[in-house]
């Protein structure tokens, strides 16, 4: 699996840049790639729940109580690495603010995106990232708006190929028989007519 500086050295390569050892060589890309590369992982890492990328953990319950006008008991205090808040386990209301999340359960597990280690990124996703950082890069490197333009394309194309390659790790949730489901086909063991 490719390193930081490998996903940036290759996008820098797509816009016909040189690739870089390190973000702190003199270029372009290289100040590109410094200043770009972590904002557009963790952007990249937001948009899907990538099997890859999802972490849990039981919340910490803070001990300060959130003001009783919020209509919650509880507050408690979200994960450092966390980028996005993707579930909470045993789902019920709550209300995200700023680096706490309040709930009326007395226990709550988070299952969250954070900010994974390059190497455990799978080809199929490290493909799209590369493509968004080409387009971030294009700007600053090229300063050519249409190769940011085709690469935020690409980017895109990738992503929604690697997200379906990446949901079909997780078994479908089937339909669940329900009296709303039932409704739909026109009652129980009734069909349209």
């Amino acid at each position: 699996m490719a390193s930081d500086i490998d996903m940036a050295s290759n996008a820098l390569l797509l816009l016909g840049d040189s690739p870089i050892s390190s973000f702190t060589e003199p270029g372009a890309g290289a100040q590109a790639a410094a200043n770009l590369y972590q904002g557009t992982k963790e952007r990249f890492l937001s948009y899907h729940p990538w099997s890859f990328a999802l972490k849990e953990q039981v919340l910490s319950r803070l001990t300060q109580e959130p003001d009783t006008r919020t209509g919650y008991k509880y507050a408690y205090q979200l994960p450092t690495d966390m980028i996005r808040l993707w579930s909470v386990v045993e789902w019920d209301n709550y209300d995200l603010v700023g680096d706490k999340l309040y709930s009326n359960r007395t226990e709550l597990l988070a299952r969250y995106i954070y900010d994974v280690a390059e190497s455990l990124i799978p080809a199929h996703a490290e493909k799209a990232l590369t493509y968004l950082l080409a387009a971030e890069f294009a700007v600053s490197v090229t300063e050519d708006e249409n190769k940011a333009q085709m690469y935020t394309q690409k980017a895109n194309q990738m992503m929604a190929q690697a997200s379906t390659i990446d949901s079909q790790g997780r078994p479908q949730i089937g339909i669940i028989s329900s009296p709303f489901t039932e409704a739909r086909r026109g009652g129980i063991g009734g069909g349209f007519y």
